[in-house]
């Protein structure tokens, strides 16, 4: 792994002349291939200022080097989502808590056969919820879990390719659209699971003791999930995302990176 303690002290001496009062100095634990050439990435905190030296100790222009600004930026905005946001999503424990609700809708499922139609095509749709979240918490456990063995990889191998940024942003673009349709299926049958805890709650008695017992199981889940009364400003985000989520700009093309080259410290 690169740190500012095994550099070629050419290469620490350049960029420690860009350096400026109060910041620190982190070099990024992997050099950059890209066209040919091999590249350091510098950052400067807390000024969020950036710097790109080759290999052979030269500062390129910054029009030279818009193209391996993208890639570090990106490559390194990957690795920070899937280790912050993406872990957290990991360890929410999302897989055990619906497998237990798929498991006490197939009990509840006896008590909704003889229900009106409408309760029971509610019921089917409440059904869907367990197994689409179980599905895309698998997808985000994968993503993370390979993002994460990539990054040591990286880290030892000292070395970041094109494919690489490509490999790391494809887990993080599953990881971030896993998380949407997880979202996504709370809301779309929010009005389905409240006609089937209504009906629960209509036929729950003393005599029926079992519809009450299933129905104050059900009730933590139902007060977990999303809906548009309870969470409007996450269903307004959710309608926000809801194109943008799939469209996967390239990153030299992305408007927000190619922003962020003016934090460079090259020439211009």
């Amino acid at each position: 792994m690169i740190k500012l303690s095994n550099l070629p002290q050419k290469i620490f001496e350049v960029a420690k002349r860009y350096e400026q009062k109060g910041e620190n100095l982190e070099v990024f634990p992997a050099k950059f291939f890209i066209d040919g050439q091999l590249y350091y990435y510098f950052h400067y905190n807390p000024s969020q200022k950036e710097l790109i030296i080759k290999e052979n100790g030269e500062v390129p222009p910054v029009h030279s080097i818009e193209k391996v600004f993208c890639y570090a930026n990106g490559f390194n905005a990957s690795i920070h989502a899937m280790a912050t946001i993406g872990e957290k999503w990991r360890k929410s424990g999302m897989g055990r808590k619906y497998a237990r609700l798929k498991r006490l809708l197939s009990k509840v499922e006896k008590f909704i056969e003889s229900g009106p139609e409408d309760v029971r095509w509610a019921f089917t749709s409440f059904q869907k919820v367990p197994d689409v979240i179980i599905q895309h918490q698998k997808v985000i456990e994968r993503s993370v879990n390979q993002a994460g063995k990539e990054t040591v990889e990286m880290r030892k191998r000292e070395i970041v390719t094109e494919d690489d940024y490509k490999k790391m942003r494809g887990y993080q673009v599953d990881t971030a659209r896993s998380g949407f349709w997880q979202t996504d299926i709370q809301f779309k049958t929010a009005a389905d699971r409240e006609k089937v805890m209504d009906y629960l709650s209509s036929i729950k008695s003393i005599t029926n003791w079992k519809a009450w017992w299933y129905y104050f199981q059900l009730k933590p889940y139902q007060k977990m999930m999303y809906t548009k009364e309870k969470n409007p400003k996450e269903y307004e985000e959710m309608q926000e995302l809801s194109e943008e989520i799939f469209e996967d700009v390239p990153i030299e093309e992305n408007p927000e990176v190619l922003d962020l080259i003016k934090n460079l410290r090259n020439p211009r």
